[in-house]
């Protein structure tokens, strides 16, 4: 659905660390340290095993006794690992992976570190998505192993998937003790994609009508997609985007719009898709100074031609 928004490989990037990466560099400049090359070379075969789904020589890339680690997950042994490969490519038949080493640290003659990063995606054509892996292999023979590796992924803030809400659109209450209410606006990308602003006015039957700005911003230091709203009534609050994957919450914190009515503000604002030319929004749990309020009537957004 163009709406629905991505989420990383779940299954994938446990995979990522025992991958020893190769190294990007300019064709015609080899890496000069003998145990780079080497490691380069052990990572290659490993990233061609897997986009090839030789399974086997994958295995032999693993010691018998080597252990994976990601988010508190652990696989134990060869086989293990093998058998969760093999699972990798029921979900994605198309997998693809490329990685990159930054750091080679030898422990002696038969044993060494290596940490990089790895990209994985689920087809030719997907979306990359990015974690970081520190490998211990270890030399049995000619061959070097992996002994174990630990792997995290690294939160990349993007506005990417929210591309589909850029546009005008409507709201509009048509019964209740609201009726009469419009909420009109537009969403749009600023500064080359880099802000993604929400300019809303709220026009109610009897009363002034109150304009908002909610800006969007990734942040490359943390990987969260921060958000600030200010209102002309002088209300402003500021927080952080979550998604479970479909759903967006703005969760914020902020200044009500006159000191009588309070200090602090908390709240939820939901946004659920329903198509790509339709959302609904709703602000939730919300609180102030302590005290909880009920929840706002959601509003129907449709989009404006």
């Amino acid at each position: 659905m163009p709406f629905k928004l991505a989420r990383p490989l779940a299954g994938l990037l446990l995979l990522a660390g025992p991958l020893l990466a190769q190294e990007s560099k300019p064709a015609g400049k080899p890496a000069k340290d003998p145990l780079m090359t080497q490691m380069q070379e052990a990572g290659e075969a490993y990233e061609q095993a897997f986009n090839k789904k030789d399974f086997k020589a994958l295995g032999n890339q693993w010691t018998a006794q080597a252990e994976l680690s990601e988010s508190g997950k652990t696989l134990r042994g060869r086989e293990a690992i093998v058998q969760f490969v093999r699972a990798t490519f029921v979900r994605a038949p198309q997998a693809q992976m490329d990685v990159q080493v930054e750091q080679v640290k030898p422990l002696g003659e038969s044993a060494v570190r290596v940490a990089g990063k790895i990209r994985v995606r689920e087809n030719p054509e997907g979306k990359w998505f990015i974690s970081r892996f520190a490998s211990l292999r270890v030399k049995e023979g000619d061959t070097w192993r992996i002994a174990s590796s630990s792997v995290e992924p690294i939160i990349e803030a993007s506005l990417e998937d929210l591309a589909w809400l850029q546009g005008k659109w409507q709201a509009e209450v048509t019964d209740g003790e609201d009726q009469g209410l419009v909420v009109t606006g537009g969403i749009q990308t600023m500064l080359g994609g880099k802000l993604l602003v929400c300019h809303l006015m709220r026009k109610p039957k009897d009363g002034p009508p109150v304009e908002s700005i909610q800006i969007l911003n990734p942040d490359p230091h943390t990987g969260l997609i921060r958000t600030w709203v200010f209102e002309s009534t002088g209300g402003r609050a500021e927080g952080v985007l979550e998604s479970d994957g479909h759903t967006l919450n703005s969760v914020l914190v902020g200044k009500p719009s006159a000191p009588e009515v309070g200090n602090r503000v908390e709240s939820v604002q939901v946004i659920n898709p329903v198509s790509r030319d339709e959302f609904i929004w709703q602000p939730i749990e919300r609180v102030v100074d302590g005290v909880r309020m009920p929840d706002q009537k959601p509003l129907r957004f449709k989009r404006q031609k």
